[in-house]
């Protein structure tokens, strides 16, 4: 049996329960939002999982930390109830042997941006030109061609030439030449790769959602460093986003170890939903 965990609203896991029903394997949901809230009981001495009175074993667990809280009235609240229930959770998963989870041992240290980028490197991907800043006084802050984002992630990828708060920045930032689209996508399921385009005339497509995703064949060289760096980093569910340069060069961007992927499922008809469900060794 599987264990999905996470958000009430969140649309990547609603996927995975929809593939699971579809290929009649036994799950047990422990969703969490403001109209659901499990009695959860972990039994610390006695290693036993409680939900709603009833103990849990499963053989399996798949959980995401609830981002999807549009719905909470009290956004700092939810987000301080998303990270202890995720936290709860992963904590006896982790620590089960015989529980199947993904980066199980990832999480004994950070995801970091930066680091991502002088490892990327050191394994073979090609990266963007790119400083990490908190001042702009030696920067051409009119140019078009420079894009900048959060050293930790939290914001949409902006135009330098947008920043008013020069010349000093209120927190180190990534400044990158602007890359070109199609952006590719491609995710670590277990041992598998799966690759996609993603076409958009946004500078960040998540502002507005205007993307077409298309399935691809993973590049095979891409493919291999890829893995070599995840492997390093202990990642086997991650996925990881690539532009290219005017020469077609396609530059590693960062890595994300808790991706969103229903739009992607989609994509491919449900293929990278059964890739997590046999990834997970059911």
């Amino acid at each position: 049996m599987i264990l999905i965990a996470g958000g009430q609203f969140d649309v990547n896991l609603r996927a995975l329960h929809e593939r699971l029903t579809y290929r009649d394997i036994p799950f047990y949901s422990l969703l969490v939002g403001p109209n659901q809230t499990p009695n959860l009981r972990i039994d610390i001495q006695g290693n036993r999982l409680e939900v709603n009175d009833s103990e849990i074993s499963p053989t399996a667990c798949f959980i995401r930390h609830d981002v999807f809280l549009h719905q909470a009235s009290d956004r700092k609240r939810a987000q301080t109830s998303a990270l202890n229930w995720f936290q709860a959770v992963r904590g006896w998963a982790v620590s089960q042997p015989s529980v199947q989870v993904f980066n199980r041992h990832s999480y004994l240290c950070e995801n970091n941006k930066v680091q991502n980028l002088l490892l990327a490197q050191a394994h073979g991907l090609s990266i963007p030109d790119t400083i990490v800043v908190n001042d702009l006084s030696n920067l051409d802050t009119s140019a078009e061609a420079k894009v900048h984002k959060p050293v930790a992630g939290g914001e949409y990828t902006g135009l330098v030439s947008e920043l008013h708060q020069s010349p000093t920045l209120d927190y180190p930032r990534f400044i990158q030449p602007r890359l070109q689209r199609p952006e590719m996508r491609i995710y670590r399921i277990g041992p598998a790769l799966m690759a996609f385009w993603l076409y958009s005339s946004e500078l960040d497509y998540r502002r507005t959602q205007d993307v077409k995703i298309v399935h691809t064949a993973v590049p095979h060289t891409l493919g291999n460093d890829l893995m070599r760096l995840l492997d390093h980093l202990e990642l086997d569910f991650a996925a990881a986003d690539f532009m290219a340069d005017e020469e077609g060069t396609l530059h590693f961007l960062e890595v994300n170890t808790q991706p969103m992927f229903a739009a992607f499922d989609r994509a491919t008809h449900g293929k990278l939903c059964d890739a997590i469900i046999d990834g997970l060794f059911y």
